[in-house]
């Protein structure tokens, strides 16, 4: 080993064997010495006579196909009668349990870290059986608590997700969807008779059409791996997304719906596993954790046709109700019919009008009380009792989401997610509210007894205010100074268009003037950022320059380019207007856009001017720090700068989701 013939876990071997037969062989003298001799003696070194006195797992144990010492191996082995030599026994076979596709062993599920190594022993002893095992990990091994099928309110009837389609309860799209989940996460499941079901199996069953089948039977691929071209070898779904065997946004759905349903599927072991053993076998990687993790555009792949939102499948699935007989968790389908008297949940308004006894007439609360008919008490109540209610959810910067219904007429807001955690109301009256079994202004009633006779919360009001505005609203009431306007709308004129607050939708400088979001002014002096979006125009080549080249070709001054080179560069990378997509800085470098210097610059954050105004510190920030301190609204994906330190009322921000989504493509 000192000469460099053999390794140092290959000596340890060797001398653990030696020893176990007597000693450390000395070749001298041909005889087997003691350990402390030995290393007397220089046949081991310090190193070696420590590893060896600890016992090490230098062998592997053909039963456990665990690591063990030579002397545990020995202690198995049986001598032969007629020679004497130790035999080690035949291997017994490992024990197996059902897995989501085929027989899983239990060594396997120990590495998996679902069962301890002293689980193998019992199952050898006949302590513990292979069934007890797999009713233990059965969330593991089989079933899936996906959506499993949809509730019709209306005739109170549990259906296929096919079938919910043929019954025009489900758009084809939706259907694809959900199903697509359900096979990627292990089994088509049969809502109506609590089955399990390969796709093949739901075919022959007639649980989808052949129109589907196609599309299902890749996305099972999901649960059986995928095969390497040119190879044996079979893959993850992650690494089949890595490799380009499929589309990263489908991906990305599938993987969702498979960690929400039970775990990531190991594909070569057949049985699910937690993220964290995901990550170290390399099924996940940082980049694809966080893209899980954080519920923006790229993760809201599932339509609820309830609401016609975009949500992730987590989020689909925690509107879901348990079936009462089998568990399965099921897409309620609200009777439309019967919400025809309803204005929609999301805003409703109630208006107390009181009649004159005189003229018959209807006059406000205001009107009756100017006119002497009710008192200033009756006045104050009355008016407490008029409301316009909407629902609001804002993503915070640290990623945690607020649920809060808010009164635009009156101010009063109440976060759902605190009163929760404070219990002043229950999830049953929230899971009411989501099934749209109550109405909004049902829910803030409940919502509004609760409190008041509750010390612990104080008044609604001392809640914080959500307003969401524009820019040039910002502007108009001196949340924000001017230039930190321009360059807010600049940063969103140079990414894809100046934002409509209201819908998060893109829309050009001469359309936002048009819809009074910015004035004439401001759009005169949007010009060049909206250029850096859709090109400097080159008579000469004929052809549309993007920012950096229009600077290094002087159309454009230095100052206004890094500007809008760094708002583009936190918003995905500089927009080439010929390819109609982003380019990164190497590219960049590699397209002689920049050189070295103006790459670094560019890359390291901290080294962006600090050329906004935050509205609520009064600190300088870049566009970046800005971008890190945002609020985002879950229904538009609009982020907001809050402009206030003592509330959350915010400024429409072109930090759309759309900036790191669309535009990046």
């Amino acid at each position: 080993m000192k000469k460099g013939l053999i390794d140092k876990d290959t000596a340890l071997r060797v001398l653990q064997a030696q020893e176990s037969v007597g000693g450390i062989l000395d070749p001298d003298l041909s005889i087997f010495l003691p350990k402390n001799i030995a290393l007397n003696r220089n046949l081991i070194d310090q190193d070696l006579y420590h590893a060896l006195s600890q016992g090490p797992d230098c062998y592997l144990d053909p039963d456990t196909k665990q690591g063990t010492p030579y002397v545990s191996l020995k202690k198995k082995c049986k001598a032969d009668p007629s020679t004497g030599l130790l035999l080690l026994p035949e291997p017994k076979k490992p024990a197996t349990v059902q897995g989501l596709r085929g027989q899983v062993s239990v060594v396997d599920l120990v590495d998996a870290n679902l069962l301890q190594r002293s689980d193998i022993d019992k199952l050898n002893q006949g302590r513990l059986t292979s069934q007890e095992v797999e009713e233990r990990l059965r969330s593991y091994l089989r079933g899936s608590t996906c959506i499993a099928g949809v509730y019709d309110q209306a005739s109170d009837k549990v259906l296929t997700i096919y079938q919910a389609m043929k019954d025009g309860l489900l758009k084809s799209g939706t259907t694809l969807e959900l199903l697509e989940a359900q096979a990627a996460s292990g089994f088509i499941v049969d809502p109506v008779n609590n089955l399990y079901l390969t796709v093949s199996e739901a075919y022959n069953r007639r649980l989808f059409g052949p129109e589907f089948k196609d599309n299902l039977l890749a996305a099972e691929r999901a649960v059986t791996g995928y095969r390497l071209p040119g190879t044996d070898k079979t893959i993850s779904l992650f690494q089949a997304i890595e490799k380009g065997l499929v589309e990263k946004g489908h991906g990305i759905r599938l993987l969702e719906a498979q960690i929400a349903s039970g775990g990531i599927i190991d594909p070569e072991h057949s049985h699910r596993i937690d993220v964290n053993v995901a990550y170290k076998r390399g099924y996940l990687d940082d980049g694809m954790i966080k893209i899980l993790s954080d519920q923006n555009a790229d993760t809201k792949g599932f339509f609820d046709p309830n609401t016609e939102e975009n949500l992730t499948y987590t989020e689909l699935k925690n509107r879901c109700i348990p079936d009462k007989k089998t568990g399965l968790m099921l897409l309620p389908i609200i009777d439309k019919k019967s919400q025809e008297s309803t204005q929609k949940n999301t805003l409703r308004k109630r208006r107390v009008l009181i009649v004159d006894p005189d003229t018959n007439k209807e006059m406000t609360v205001r009107e009756a009380y100017d006119k002497g008919l009710i008192d200033y008490e009756t006045f104050l109540e009355l008016s407490d009792q008029e409301c316009e209610w909407e629902e609001v959810t804002i993503t915070a910067p640290d990623g945690s989401v607020k649920f809060l219904i808010n009164d635009k007429k009156t101010g009063r807001q109440y976060d759902i997610t605190e009163l929760l955690e404070k219990r002043l109301i229950d999830e049953s009256v929230v899971a009411q509210y989501r099934a749209r079994a109550i109405t909004i202004n049902e829910f803030a009633d409940i919502i509004t007894r609760k409190t008041k006779h509750s010390s612990s919360f104080g008044q609604p009001a001392a809640l914080d205010n959500v307003e969401k505005i524009s820019v040039t609203e910002a502007l108009n009431r001196d949340l924000v100074d001017s230039i930190t306007t321009q360059r807010l709308l600049e940063a969103q004129a140079c990414t894809g268009g100046i934002v409509d607050p209201a819908s998060g939708r893109r829309v050009s400088i001469q359309e936002a003037c048009r819809m009074g979001i910015i004035t004439e002014d401001m759009a005169t002096k949007l010009k060049p950022a909206q250029k850096a979006y859709i090109g400097f125009e080159d008579v000469k080549m004929k052809r549309k320059m993007s920012v950096p080249e229009a600077v290094k070709e002087m159309w454009l001054p230095y100052e206004a380019g890094q500007r809008f080179m760094e708002f583009q560069v936190v918003t995905g990378g500089l927009y080439d207007p010929e390819m109609g997509g982003r380019r990164t800085i190497e590219d960049a470098l590699k397209m002689g856009w920049l050189d070295g210097r103006a790459g670094q610059k560019l890359q390291d954050t901290k080294y962006h001017t600090k050329n906004l105004t935050c509205p609520k510190s009064k600190l300088k920030i870049s566009y970046k720090e800005a971008l890190d301190n945002c609020l985002t609204e879950e229904s538009t994906g609009v982020k907001m700068l809050q402009a206030s330190s003592v509330s959350s009322r915010g400024i429409s921000s072109p930090y759309n989701v759309a900036s790191f989504g669309s535009l990046t493509n």
